[in-house]
């Protein structure tokens, strides 16, 4: 969690803890989701949300909000914020944020165990080795991740690392201001969803995220991030692989995806094959982070959870299990707030797509 104008955070610390409310905003690279919750005594409430996506990315690669190079588009991102923010109309602009993941180093590294006051040179140092800019240019934040010892018999700690790049703090910064919004905290989308998702009584879970234009692959443990890989595979490859067997438009690919899914058949049925061979990619590179992990830690992974804006596809969940053989556990995201009436139909889709969002303004509150 990267806490943002420490010194103007601290000039506004009451109003920021009377707020009752806070944003969360989920910036992908095709779209924008918004949640807003408000606290009263012991009880959160889920005010309002809203969810706005680009479809100018299928036919101009460059209308991406963000891209894997680790670059943010502020022409492309504040009217799509502020567009967002004049339809959802919130009752606060104070707002906690996502990094993407691709956009931040994630390095696992194992240390001795030492005094907790050594533990953060230790791990500059260290992280030297495997950050590929310079320690000056970045944020650090690692958490414990086990003890154990080493094949000498020396106590040893795992750390998982996140360094985000001070240049894109700086960026993000400067998007929400241009929108009207105080940003008051950036937190890596990994993060924010698994406290969404996770407790500590969950099984050993791995969330499959599949976004726009990639898909990140994540182990959990008792709440706590073991490993995270990703893949360029993701919704948009899906959109592609259907336009070109279809010969259609990538804007009508997309339409027939969310509308058909797997379930095409008769003359859909060449629909639902042509996504298989793509969707196979990423169940593989799934099944490589699960044999990954469970090597290393010998443990097995229990249950697998699928969210994110690709995730919305028909069948979709039903052929993973088939394909994987594990045990497929349904986001709800939304399960710890009141909510408004009438939200029930759409919980299952909404479970999915705002799972990021949700864990960004639940910190506040948490």
């Amino acid at each position: 969690m990267i806490d943002l104008g420490i010194q103007g955070f601290f000039d506004d610390i009451a109003g920021y803890f009377s707020t009752p409310s806070v944003l969360g905003i989920d910036i992908g690279t095709v779209s924008m989701k918004l949640v807003e919750l408000s606290r009263k005594a012991d009880i959160i409430t889920l005010e309002n949300y809203g969810i706005l996506e680009t479809r100018e990315y299928l036919n101009r690669g460059n209308a991406s909000i963000q891209t894997s190079s680790l670059k943010i588009s502020q022409r492309e991102a504040i009217p799509i914020l502020k567009k967002l923010i004049d339809e959802v109309k919130p009752k606060t602009r104070q707002v906690i944020a996502s990094i993407p993941s691709f956009s931040t180093f994630f390095v696992t590294i194992e240390m001795p165990a030492m005094a907790p006051a050594e533990v953060g040179k230790a791990i500059q140092f260290q992280a030297r080795q495997y950050i590929p800019i310079p320690i000056s240019e970045v944020s650090i934040e690692w958490t414990k991740m086990s003890e154990f010892q080493n094949e000498r018999g020396q106590p040893t700690h795992r750390y998982f690392l996140t360094a985000t790049p001070n240049a894109l703090v700086k960026t993000y910064t400067e998007i929400f201001k241009g929108a009207g919004l105080r940003l008051i905290s950036l937190e890596v989308e990994t993060a924010a969803l698994v406290r969404s998702l996770m407790g500590n009584n969950n099984p050993i879970t791995m969330i499959m995220d599949i976004g726009g234009q990639s898909t990140e692959f994540i182990v959990v443990e008792q709440g706590t991030i073991k490993r995270v890989t990703q893949s360029d595979y993701a919704g948009s490859t899906l959109t592609q692989a259907l336009s070109h067997t279809l010969d259609i438009s990538s804007k009508r690919a997309e339409e027939l995806k969310r509308r058909k899914g797997l379930l095409g058949s008769g003359g859909e049925y060449e629909l639902s094959t042509s996504l298989l061979s793509f969707l196979d990619v990423i169940i593989q590179e799934c099944e490589r982070a699960k044999r990954e992990y469970e090597r290393v830690s010998g443990k097995t992974v229990e249950e697998l959870m699928i969210v994110g804006g690709g995730s919305n596809l028909k069948g979709l969940e039903k052929y993973v299990k088939e394909q994987m053989q594990i045990r497929i556990h349904a986001p709800d995201a939304l399960w710890r707030f009141k909510r408004p009436i009438g939200l029930e139909p759409i919980l299952p889709e909404l479970n999915r797509e705002l799972a990021t969002a949700t864990g960004l303004a639940l910190r506040k509150f948490l």
